[in-house]
């Protein structure tokens, strides 16, 4: 069956995971085969098995099936795997794939497209946002989808002030999703784009590596799959093994969290959250004036001037006028002066440096701003390592510890303390004494 020979070829590919040159005969082997779903069996076990290398071998084959291979779904496959062999090298890939971005056939932009997504991930990578930006207003459904969906890779954790572009692609993305007459796909991308964009309530980011460089298998192996939602869309799913939370979160010898402060030297905005979708205010509808007819305004005319005529005015009174003091708001002279001072201030303020607890989300691209301060009591046993669960030494033990409290309760807190510390004594359950189970009354 199709779908069965599909997957095996999605299971091959993730069965030669990093093996490299050992993965070459049984790829040569599909590639000789007449069915395409076997070709793209092969162009999975490329990808997957050069992840990450960058192999000049590996790329001229993905190339070669990218421009003449018969079998759509093996070309856009084989572009799409350029984004994981270039993984650690994604500087190269924008310039790979500019003209395949522009090819005439769309398999290969939307390819082209994931391709970018995958390779430049979480790196709000401006190159790879102008080649993809102009694919958001292509004439066909799934390369706008693509495209969607890379965006929201490299622009996940952006906020306006690092990245301007951030709010026009989200813009685009709404206006994708509210178009009356928009297609489908178009508006399943987008729409998955803006879960990706936000993703883990903006705590997380994509990554395929570790902080030490190395391949994250799960991670591929999700982004693999993840890829297959062409042809099923709940494998759309597997994208959250990519995810990994952006935090500092410092324990101790004994897995506690202890109370301790890092320095961002940068502006605290480049950091801050994104702004939230403001809902549209539904206004009440106004009741609409009566119709009064001419006659009978010439009536209440009439009589009023009657009335007007018997009542005598009364004196005018004598108004005062008010004389506002000093220290009033409504001043003309100077309000500006002191508007452009208190901004000025408060701009100075933004780019002062800030303190960064334990705890506290801290974003990939934020890390090179960190410094420990000198004289810490806390120090990371690990040189170099800044995000993710971090142990830390301290250097003054005989100190008692401020730790950080816990958000259990009190009683619940106490109970684990007082399981964990009391000693083993003999009032402990037994164990049961031991017997022999009668299998000869049981019936088959």
């Amino acid at each position: 069956h199709e779908k069965i020979i599909r997957a095996l070829a999605v299971g091959i590919g993730l069965i030669m995971f990093g093996r490299k040159q050992e993965a070459d005969p049984l790829i040569e082997r599909l590639l000789d085969e007449e069915d395409p779903l076997l070709r793209l069996g092969a162009v999975h076990a490329i990808s997957m098995a050069y992840c990450g290398t960058g192999d000049n071998g590996a790329i001229r084959k993905l190339l070669h099936l990218a421009v003449s291979d018969v079998k759509d779904d093996v070309r856009r496959a084989a572009v799409t795997g350029l984004g994981f062999v270039l993984l650690r090298s994604p500087e190269q890939v924008p310039r790979m794939v500019e003209l395949l971005s522009q090819s005439f056939n769309p398999h290969v932009r939307a390819g082209a497209a994931l391709a970018l997504g995958i390779a430049c991930a979480g790196s709000g990578s401006k190159k790879a946002v102008v080649i993809l930006e102009p694919m958001l207003k292509d004439s066909v459904d799934f390369v706008v989808e693509a495209a969607s969906i890379s965006l929201a890779f490299i622009l996940i954790q952006q906020n306006e002030a690092y990245d301007p572009k951030v709010a026009d692609v989200r813009k685009r993305y709404s206006a994708l999703i509210e178009a009356k007459h928009g297609e489908g796909v178009t508006k399943f991308g987008a729409a998955i784009s803006q879960g990706i964009i936000d993703a883990g309530g903006r705590n997380v980011t994509i990554e395929l590596t570790s902080s030490d460089g190395q391949l994250n298998m799960s991670a591929c192996a999700g982004m693999l799959l993840f890829t297959q939602f062409w042809y099923w869309f709940p494998l759309a799913h597997f994208l959250a093994l990519t995810f990994k939370p952006t935090a500092l979160i410092a324990v101790n010898k004994n897995l506690r969290l202890p109370k301790l402060e890092a320095t961002c030297l940068s502006r605290k905005a480049l950091f801050a959250y994104p702004a939230a979708i403001e809902q549209p205010v539904v206004v009440a509808p106004t009741k609409i004036a009566t119709a009064v007819l001419s006659t009978t305004a010439k009536a209440k005319r009439g009589a009023k001037k009657s009335e007007d005529m018997e009542v005598e005015p009364p004196a005018a009174a004598k108004v005062t006028p008010v004389v506002p003091e000093e220290s009033g708001m409504d001043v003309d002279e100077g309000s500006d002066a002191k508007a452009q001072l208190l901004k000025k201030g408060r701009k100075g303020g933004a780019e002062s440096p800030f303190a960064v607890g334990n705890m506290t989300r801290l974003l990939t691209y934020q890390e090179r701003f960190i410094k420990w301060p000198v004289g810490s009591r806390y120090v990371p046993v690990k040189q170099g390592t800044i995000s993710g669960v971090l142990l830390v030494k301290d250097t003054t033990p005989s100190k008692p510890e401020d730790l950080l409290v816990s958000m259990l309760e009190d009683d619940l807190v106490n109970e684990e303390d007082e399981v964990a510390t009391a000693p083993t004594t003999s009032s402990e359950v037994p164990p049961p004494e031991p017997f022999e189970y009668p299998f000869d009354n049981d019936r088959v």
